[in-house]
């Protein structure tokens, strides 16, 4: 195909994105028209300390030609040009999965995501790219100063639409590009946890609650046990899997399913939907925050699926929701200690928020009585 076979034409750096190249990939995905041309590209570096598996930047763009309808400035999104953030993408599948996501579900979902125009999925080559729809006219809240418990409820029913509306699905089988729980990309990760928790102990083991030490000496060697244990009793559904508060952006102007937007889906596996609940509460609220309002918020989950259901799910009561969201917390904990054990951070606030989550998440794990739902 043309991205593929000429040389250059996909960008290694986000700086790297022509006018020439913006053209093309708004033509090819009919977003502009033959007779209007990105005659200037001005670029921004955005997601610092936020996409860790992620190069991006805001591009604005200024046209020749009619360019009607055409979009005043996208989002390049790239893999990371850290080769440790690279390696781990690539060996998860990242980047494929998140081009997949938007050839085949970003725009059929019922919650908001960006629009996609321009999307290069070479796992050959080792190419990827996305121009997305731009959401900066939306509200962030920072991870690291916590999401306040009505936000997390907003996300939580946006998720939970997502979550019904897949819930058990036959159409689940179809998606083979996203993993399972029993795929081996989400098993590897016990390996990866065992391998790098004394470089994440050596990193940030002082900032941890007491009791993480224990806590993750138990968990890393039976993290392929505890997740097939989780896979076991929850019902399918499609998961997120990194739905945290740098991926969510708000538009309080709109309701229903413009309000949350929800952003890289890079992470997207078949798996049981307490691992977003869980993940969200735990790892992006703040410690007093997440333990005054966690079983409210599982309850705003329960009956957000619930009502996009018309009725309660089958065999899966509001107690199982609680008992999931208890034992998931301890697995949970492995989004940390590979971030912070692996990864180039970037910069100060990349290391900010790894810190954040793996002190809340360890805390949490410690303070639901995670190890009472280890196997052995």
């Amino acid at each position: 195909d043309r991205w593929g076979s000429a040389m250059g034409a996909i960008p290694i750096r986000t700086t790297d994105a022509t006018p020439e190249f913006v053209t093309d990939a708004l033509r090819s995905g009919g977003a502009i028209a033959a007779d209007t041309a990105v005659a200037e590209v001005e670029h921004c570096t955005i997601g610092e300390g936020v996409g860790i598996m992620g190069t991006l930047a805001r591009l604005t763009l200024r046209y020749s030609g009619p360019a009607v309808g055409a979009p005043s400035s996208v989002v390049l999104k790239l893999p990371s040009e850290f080769p440790e953030n690279r390696g781990v993408g690539n060996h998860f599948r990242f980047y494929e999965r998140e081009g997949r996501f938007y050839e085949q579900l970003g725009d059929k979902l019922s919650v908001r995501t960006p629009r996609c125009y321009f999307n290069h999925i070479d796992p050959e080559r080792d190419e990827f790219a996305l121009l997305l729809e731009d959401f900066s006219d939306r509200t962030m809240v920072s991870q690291i100063a916590g999401l306040p418990p009505d936000r997390a409820a907003e996300a939580i029913r946006a998720i939970a639409s997502v979550h019904a509306e897949w819930w058990d699905s036959p159409a689940l089988d179809s998606l083979t590009w996203m993993p399972d729980g029993d795929s081996p990309e989400l098993m590897s990760a016990g390996a990866e946890y065992r391998k790098v928790w004394p470089e994440f102990l050596a990193r940030f083991g002082d900032e941890m609650p007491d009791g993480s030490l224990e806590l993750g000496e138990l968990i890393g060697p039976s993290f392929e046990a505890n997740q097939a244990a989780f896979n076991g009793s929850s019902p399918v559904t499609i998961a997120h899997g990194d739905f945290r508060a740098d991926n969510l952006m708000f538009d309080d102007s709109s309701e229903g399913t413009e309000h949350v937007g929800v952003l890289d889906w890079q992470i997207a596996m078949r798996l049981g939907a307490m691992m977003d609940v869980t993940y969200l509460l735990t790892q992006s609220m703040t410690i007093d925050d997440r333990r005054n309002n966690e079983r409210d918020l599982v309850s705003v989950w329960y009956d957000a699926v619930a009502s996009a259901m018309g009725a309660a799910p089958d065999g899966f009561s509001e107690d199982d929701a609680w008992d999931e969201y208890r034992s998931a917390t301890g697995n949970l904990t492995v989004y940390g200690v590979i971030g912070g054990g692996t990864t180039d951070l970037g910069n100060e606030r990349g290391v900010q928020l790894v810190t954040a989550m793996a002190e809340r998440a360890f805390t949490a794990a410690l303070d639901l009585d995670a190890a009472s739902f280890v196997e052995s």
